[in-house]
């Protein structure tokens, strides 16, 4: 999967848990908690919908690479090009 297909799938989950924020906003390499109201319980729920809608399964210790759009891109894009 392309890597702009995933942070446009990465945004939509955003939104789908933090309705408020606006998309052209996101500042891709800065984390999403010094961005907007984004707390831990968010965090853990933006994981599962990425574990969720991209098929991957994603170990707790992993959660700090879903922290930023552009980290969160990468990592989905390195689990999916790994078969993960």
């Amino acid at each position: 999967m392309d890597i702009n297909a995933i942070r446009t799938r990465l945004l939509a989950l955003l939104r789908q848990i933090a309705p408020d924020i606006e998309p052209q906003s996101i500042e891709p390499q800065r984390a999403f908690r010094d961005q907007f109201d984004f707390d831990s319980m968010d965090a853990l729920h933006f994981a599962a919908a990425v574990s969720e809608a991209f098929g991957l399964e994603i170990p707790e210790r992993d959660y700090p690479s879903l922290t930023s759009l552009e980290g969160a891109a990468r990592f989905v894009q390195s689990r999916l090009s790994a078969g993960a």
